[in-house]
């Protein structure tokens, strides 16, 4: 199984044009990884995208993904779906009206979100242009890839984590809205957890606390991902979803990692081989 971190960012990309710190004027210099797009993930055994951010056509270009197959969204929040317009190019023939569906694979009620959030944009594509084609569901396997998708839902709403199997290979994409962590046996023994929204030192880039936040309640702590770690016997963690606010450059949490038990910190292109 090989998994590619397409985009390791959060609400805002990094650089943020319109901010001047040391993080995203040190991403302007040096590019690469510094820089991060918006959060999503690429299962090339079966070229199947999660979620689309608005920066989404970019953020596939630099990684070079020129085949799609299989599209999935997570949730409605808009840093996953506002950049769901790339089903046009990838299913649609605007010379000839001629659509040429590919699958788009989500939970029921995450469909139901994102048509409420987006004007129906979900009906356009499927019934008036035919570039994609609706899966409603909560299991599916594709070749040797089996995929689950469970609904963590919380106060916030409902949210797709997936599991991705390939024999004996397990890998769980919790991207956003993860606390609280929902039990379900289906977590236990994976190779790696890809988990979005946790705190490093639970200092901001404007020098306050989480503990301060008034989203302190949605963000783990690394000793909290660290007992999840423990509890679900997970080999490897890798977080993603990387906010901007936290004030943490590339190499910041390069130096971060070395204090840590095999738990990463993501970036643009990284490549997840199990």
């Amino acid at each position: 199984m090989k998994l590619k971190i397409v985009g390791s960012g959060g609400m805002f990309q990094i650089p943020n044009p319109f901010c001047r710190c040391p993080v995203c004027e040190e991403a302007r210099i040096k590019r690469g990884r510094y820089e991060r797009l918006g959060p999503s993930l690429y299962i090339e055994d079966i070229k199947m995208l999660i979620d689309t951010p608005e920066d989404i056509g970019v953020a596939c270009d630099r990684q070079g993904i020129s085949e799609i197959k299989y599209l999935s969204i997570s949730h409605k929040d808009p840093d996953h779906t506002r950049g769901m317009r790339i089903v046009e190019p990838l299913g649609y023939n605007c010379i000839t009206d001629e659509g040429n569906p590919i699958s788009f694979i989500a939970l029921p009620e995450v469909v139901d979100d994102i048509n409420a959030w987006n004007g129906d944009g979900l009906h356009y594509y499927e019934d008036v242009l035919g570039c994609i084609s609706m899966i409603k569901t909560d299991a599916v396997k594709i070749g040797d890839i089996e995929l689950r998708l469970v609904n963590n839902k919380t106060h916030r709403g409902n949210m797709t984590f997936y599991v991705i199997s390939q024999g004996m290979k397990k890998a769980i994409y919790a991207c956003c809205d993860v606390k609280p962590f929902v039990f379900n046996e289906l977590y236990f023994d994976a190779d790696v957890l890809i988990v979005g929204l946790v705190s490093d030192d639970g200092i901001l880039k404007d020098g306050s606390r989480l503990e301060d936040a008034p989203f302190r309640d949605d963000m783990f702590t690394m000793d909290e991902l660290m007992e999840i770690q423990r509890r679900y016997r997970i080999k490897r963690v890798v977080v993603t979803h990387i906010d901007e606010y936290w004030g943490k450059s590339y190499a910041r949490y390069r130096e971060i990692e070395k204090e840590l038990d095999h738990i990463s910190f993501a970036y643009d292109g990284m490549e997840i081989v199990l």
